[in-house]
């Protein structure tokens, strides 16, 4: 679907995605394994990595001189908001873009359950925001997370700006089963809850039928409110 958007807004566009699904990757990056490309028509690729080699595979190696203007990562089945954008490995291809120098957006379609999504509503709306942010800009230090609420495209109601919501993760189960060599093996989940609502949360702007847009970036250091400490002035009952 995102390919079919793209294609009405580009003259050409590459398709570099992972064999099989990578949810939970984050960014990280296959550097103990070897990769395989596989080809899957004239400027397609599956790759048997995570989103963020996809990305690095693409821009150091299959498309040679071809730098892409910009990278679309999704349409995610599920919303990624809150402390989940830290896991997700949409976003982790949108990040791995951003910190290679090329302009990355990543989209994502909440849903109540993975077997009934509204992907009508997901290609209406990303169509719009696309074609929106190509037209207006944003801040190219930083990638977009656009998130688009679980309804009919009809009753989206705009988008606005969010910020992160906080403590929707909470932690991780592990289930601990035994294989049929009575060898154990883990299977791990993660634990969530709903977060409190906030008016400029991207979890509250989701549920007002808004679509919910975030600014992420790379450094991810808080500003230090205290004054600097030097190390020579500190004792041991400091």
């Amino acid at each position: 679907m995102l390919a079919k958007i793209a294609e009405t807004l580009a003259d050409e566009i590459w398709i570099i995605a992972p064999e099989h699904d990578q949810s939970g990757t984050g960014q990280s990056l296959s550097i103990h394994m070897p990769l395989r490309a596989w080809p899957r028509g004239e400027r397609r690729w599956a790759v048997t990595g995570t989103p963020a080699d996809c990305v690095g595979i693409a821009l150091s190696k299959l498309m040679g001189d071809k730098k892409p203007s910009l990278i679309l990562s999704g349409i995610n089945a599920g919303s990624n908001i809150g402390d989940e954008v830290n896991m997700s490995g949409t976003l982790g291809a949108a990040f791995m873009g951003l910190m290679m120098g090329t302009p990355s957006i990543a989209l994502s379609q909440d849903c109540n359950l993975r077997s009934d999504i509204n992907w009508e509503t997901a290609e209406k709306v990303s169509h719009k925001m696309l074609t929106y942010f190509l037209k207006h800009g944003w801040r190219k230090d930083t990638c977009l997370s656009i998130n688009i609420p679980h309804c009919a495209a009809e009753e989206i109601k705009g988008f606005s700006w969010a910020r992160q919501c906080h403590k929707n993760v909470v932690g991780v189960h592990t289930d601990q089963r035994e294989d049929k060599r009575q060898q154990s093996y883990y299977w791990l989940s993660i634990v969530d809850k709903l977060p409190a609502a906030k008016d400029n949360s991207d979890f509250s702007i989701l549920q007002r039928h808004e679509v919910s847009v975030t600014t992420l970036g790379l450094d991810r250091s808080l500003e230090i409110a205290e004054p600097s400490i030097k190390f020579d002035t500190l004792n041991a009952d400091d």
